[in-house]
């Protein structure tokens, strides 16, 4: 199949509802309720309004929308950037998130996967960043998604991580742009 990928920095209404309905199905099931949707709408809003936002979908050739990805410029006082900050020591905040893209998300409808999508989507996304590093987390459990991020060169900063729960830790990944040419395995 072949995807037609494009810009959506400036997400128009019904895009940033569908991206929210993909976002829900793709991790928390079928089984979301509207308040769940109405959240992950408001916070992928506020988030398109931060500082170095970059946001892409794909979408199949009829126009649904199969995935996205986005994130943004890392700043003190941003809620994920002060959880990052209390999971790291001094020299690693000095280094990961001193000039950094915080890759936000990445999901790809389930019924897309393994297809190269979200591959592509983070390639695209890399190559808009101007930041000398960039940083993602991911559960502790999602192998899929870590083996990805290490076969295009991303290092494991710290693993089981409680950053939101200790209920469920996260590797914290990081890019050094040194070695953003690697990202397009």
């Amino acid at each position: 199949m072949e995807e037609k990928f494009f810009d959506t920095s400036f997400f128009e209404r019904e895009t940033l509802q569908e991206v929210a309905n993909l976002y829900c199905r793709t991790f928390m099931g079928n089984e979301y309720s509207n308040v769940e949707l109405a959240a992950a709408e408001e916070n992928i809003q506020k988030h398109t309004k931060y500082e170095g936002f970059i946001g892409l979908t794909a979408k199949d050739l009829k126009g649904k929308l199969i995935g996205f990805s986005y994130g943004y410029k890392s700043l003190p006082g941003q809620f994920y950037r002060g959880k990052l900050e209390k999971q790291l020591n001094y020299k690693e905040v000095a280094y990961w998130l001193s000039d950094c893209f915080e890759f936000v998300e990445l999901a790809i409808d389930p019924l897309h996967k393994r297809m190269g999508i979200g591959s592509s989507l983070h390639n695209k996304i890399l190559d808009r960043v101007p930041y000398t590093t960039s940083v993602l987390t991911t559960a502790v459990g999602n192998r899929p998604a870590i083996n990805l991020y290490k076969n295009k060169g991303w290092k494991v900063i710290k693993e089981n991580a409680p950053v939101i729960s200790s209920h469920h830790p996260q590797v914290i990944l990081g890019l050094d742009s040194k070695n953003f040419f690697t990202y397009r395995k």
